[in-house]
């Protein structure tokens, strides 16, 4: 599974597996979604000691609880929580919060990092050519990098492509990652297959997977980047040079 639109899984606010068909490669361990009312509280247990997680939060205003750390997040932007600690997150804002939880395991034990929150804010990033032999202009930011992690969670990225922009088609070895999209439409292409993604749309690229994204236009591709690498293995990229402006949606006949 590829490809899934959040708007397709059934809201609980338990929370629910966004890709139940992956079985992740790296220490991705979790990868929920979950709907919050108003006023309503969620607990989310970790898998134990020496887990590293993090709220996306896509829509509302949350506040996370962990241990004796708190932070608030505001839609779009995150929180990422110390190690192993259980969080509670509670909606404190008026309309329905919802929230993407990542978990990523750090091997045995390690020290935990204090709560990190922030903003998807477009007035961070900064304009260049387009990337991996893509067409036309990508405005992107490094959120959070590798050193900025305990476990090997390795990127948290936010970029905006512009009308006729794209990432052009490559592959990561040793690297798994997927895509949010927040606003705008585009054309995905994994292994050689292209669909259409909105906002809502969540993309997985395993390892070794061949991918690269596409904005027809005419508003502005803002999406986000969630990346995790093995634990032992350098990962690399490469480049396939293809644009991807001449796909078409594959059919599914």
């Amino acid at each position: 599974m590829n490809h899934v639109k959040i708007e397709d899984i059934t809201p609980v606010s338990s929370g629910v597996g966004v890709l139940p068909g992956v079985a992740f490669c790296t220490p991705w361990r979790r990868f929920d979604y979950a709907v919050i009312d108003p006023g309503q509280v969620r607990s989310i247990p970790t898998a134990g000691d020496g887990v590293e997680w993090g709220c996306l939060v896509l829509e509302g205003q949350v506040e996370i609880e962990a241990g004796a750390a708190l932070g608030t997040g505001v839609g779009p932007g995150f929180v990422i929580g110390p190690v192993s600690a259980k969080c509670e997150v509670r909606n404190t804002g008026d309309r329905t919060a919802h929230v993407l939880y990542v978990e990523v395991a750090t091997g045995a034990g390690g020290d935990a990092k204090r709560m990190r929150e922030g903003v998807f804010d477009e007035g961070l990033l900064t304009w260049r050519d387009a990337i991996h032999g893509g067409s036309g202009r990508i405005a992107t930011r490094h959120v959070l990098r590798p050193e900025d992690f305990h476990s090997t969670w390795t990127f948290l990225d936010h970029a905006i492509l512009s009308a006729g922009g794209s990432v052009g088609y490559h592959y990561h070895d040793a690297l798994e990652e997927c895509f949010v999209v927040l606003r705008g439409r585009g054309l995905m292409t994994i292994d050689d297959e292209t669909f259409e993604v909105s906002p809502g749309s969540v993309t997985w690229q395993g390892i070794g997977q061949a991918h690269g994204i596409f904005n027809p236009g005419p508003e502005a591709l803002d999406f986000l980047r969630v990346a995790v690498a093995h634990r032992d293995e350098p990962y690399t990229t490469i480049d396939l040079h293809d644009d991807l402006s001449r796909r078409e949606p594959t059919s599914q006949e």
